[in-house]
C-alpha cells in the first residue's frame, strides 16, 4: 500500500508540474497576443491622428506618406495593410463622390444595398496588395458593419465577428480591427458620437 500511495503522490506530482507549465505557456501566449493587439490599437489610434490633423485635406498622397512612417510589414507582422473608412449619408454621396473622383478617376462604390448610409473604404495601403478592397462599402455586410457601429457608439477600438476580405485570394477567415473618428469636438455622450461620426481608421488581418 506505501508503493502505490507514493506512486499516486508522484503522478499527481507530474500531473500538477503538467497544469502549471500548461497554464503558463498559456499565460505568456495570450499576453504575446494581448501585447500585440495593443501595439496594432496604437497604430490605428496614431492614424486617428493623422485624420484629426488634416481633416478634409486627407488625401491618398497623405495617407500613403502616413502609411509608409509605419512600416508596417516590418513593425506589424499580421496586418494587411491600414485603411481608412467613410462614413457617406446618401445625401451627401454626391459629393463623396466628386471629391474622390478627383483623385481617383475610376473610383466606385460597391456593392450596391438600401441602407441610408454607406461605409466605403476611401483609401487603404498598402494599395498593391489591397487595390480590390478600395470602394468597398462594408455596410453591405452584417458583421463589417455590426463590429465598425459598435466602435462609433462607444468610442474605442473594436474588432468584428470573422469575415472574408476581398483582397484574399485564398477565401481565409479574417477579421477587421476599427478605431472611430469624429468631426469636431471630441464628443461626450452616445447621441454626440452618433451625430458626430465621421469614419473609422481599420485594420484588416487574415488569420493563419
Amino acid at each position: 500500500m506505501m508503493t502505490i500511495g507514493a506512486w499516486l503522490y508522484s503522478k499527481q506530482q507530474v500531473n500538477l508540474q503538467i497544469e502549471s507549465r500548461f497554464e503558463a505557456s498559456k499565460n505568456r501566449t495570450i499576453d504575446l497576443i494581448v501585447d500585440r493587439m495593443s501595439r496594432y490599437e496604437d497604430a490605428l489610434w496614431s492614424g486617428v491622428a493623422h485624420v484629426d490633423t488634416l481633416g478634409a485635406d486627407v488625401t491618398a498622397a497623405s495617407w500613403k506618406h502616413f502609411a509608409s512612417s509605419l512600416n508596417i510589414e516590418e513593425k506589424y507582422p499580421g496586418v494587411n495593410g491600414i485603411g481608412l473608412i467613410q462614413f457617406v449619408d446618401r445625401q451627401n454621396l454626391q459629393a463623396y463622390m466628386t471629391a474622390r473622383e478627383s483623385e481617383e478617376r475610376d473610383f466606385s462604390i460597391f456593392p450596391e444595398h438600401d441602407l441610408d448610409f454607406l461605409l466605403p473604404i476611401t483609401f487603404i495601403e498598402p494599395e498593391n496588395i489591397n487595390a480590390a478592397a478600395v470602394g468597398l462599402d462594408v455596410a453591405h455586410e452584417t458583421n463589417r458593419r455590426t463590429g465598425l457601429l459598435a466602435s462609433r457608439d462607444s468610442g474605442g477600438a473594436q474588432i468584428t465577428g470573422p469575415i472574408f476580405l476581398v483582397q484574399d485570394s485564398g477565401h481565409t477567415p479574417g477579421f477587421l480591427f476599427y478605431t472611430p473618428f469624429y468631426s469636431g469636438a471630441a464628443p461626450t455622450s452616445l447621441s454626440e458620437r452618433r451625430d458626430r461620426f465621421a469614419g473609422v481608421v481599420y485594420a484588416p488581418f487574415v488569420v493563419r
